[in-house]
């Protein structure tokens, strides 16, 4: 079958091998960190050279779907954005401080309606429910980031099982990674201002009405899919948000 699927067009039959392991990882049949079979394997399997296997497996690594590792083998790759990019949030006092210890307290996960514009955002119909994440970030005991993210219900099913802890001790992108095979592959964010409501006063323990910063941010995966729209208030009075490229 599985050679079946490679013949019977004109496509180059490393581009048609390309595309199946592509759709394996695609749809967490091969989850992230897992080694793939031998290129030998692969060959066997699919009644096709060891070239045609070295090429389809070269693309994918080239593509980020993939990497390998000297003397161990081909694995599926999971988020590739740096480990340091991955903290929810970075402050600083100045380019020389260091960076400050933030914890973690879930406020709220619950199911709700599709919305706009965030649907719209997440490249979904406007029908389609979304789970809503409420976080509260502390320094010390001050909390300086309210953060509201937006998962679709369809791509993370019974993700308002999960415990507590799971959004608490780990970053949202390790913990959807490890649960549902979805790696972040890239972030957008856009940066303005925003005066604070009542609610977010009062998480934040501020003045209603001032000034925050406001950064709205949407989470890639595979085929450039977004997966999470989040919107943040950040108090930047004592430190900065900061932000390497």
């Amino acid at each position: 079958m599985a050679r079946n699927r490679l013949l019977g067009d004109p496509t180059p039959v490393y581009f048609k091998l390309q595309t199946e392991i592509q759709k394996k990882i695609e749809n967490s049949q091969w989850a992230p960190g897992q080694r793939i079979l031998a290129e030998r394997t692969l060959a066997e399997n699919y009644k096709v050279s060891i070239g045609t296997v070295k090429k389809a497996l070269l693309n994918l690594v080239q593509e980020g779907y993939l990497y390998r590792i000297q003397g161990k083998g081909t694995f599926v790759a999971g988020t590739t954005l740096r480990p340091e990019s991955l903290r929810y949030y970075r402050f600083l006092r100045n380019f020389t401080d260091d960076e400050a210890d933030l914890k973690i307290k879930l406020l709220k996960i619950k199911r709700i309606k599709g919305r706009q514009p965030h649907n719209r955002y997440l490249k979904i119909r406007s029908h389609q429910n979304l789970y809503e994440l409420k976080r509260l970030f502390f320094y010390k005991q001050t909390p300086i980031v309210y953060s509201i993210s937006y998962l679709p219900q369809k791509m993370f099913k019974n993700l308002h099982e999960f415990p507590i802890h799971l959004f608490e001790k780990v970053t949202l992108y390790e913990a959807l990674e490890k649960k549902y095979g979805v790696p972040t592959l890239y972030n957008q964010q856009l940066f303005g201002a925003a005066l604070t409501d009542n609610l977010t006063a009062k998480l934040l323990q501020i003045e209603n009405g001032k000034a925050l910063l406001f950064i709205e941010m949407l989470s890639f995966t595979y085929k450039d899919k977004p997966y999470e729209y989040r919107e943040s208030y950040c108090v930047t009075d004592e430190r900065k948000v900061f932000n390497e490229i």
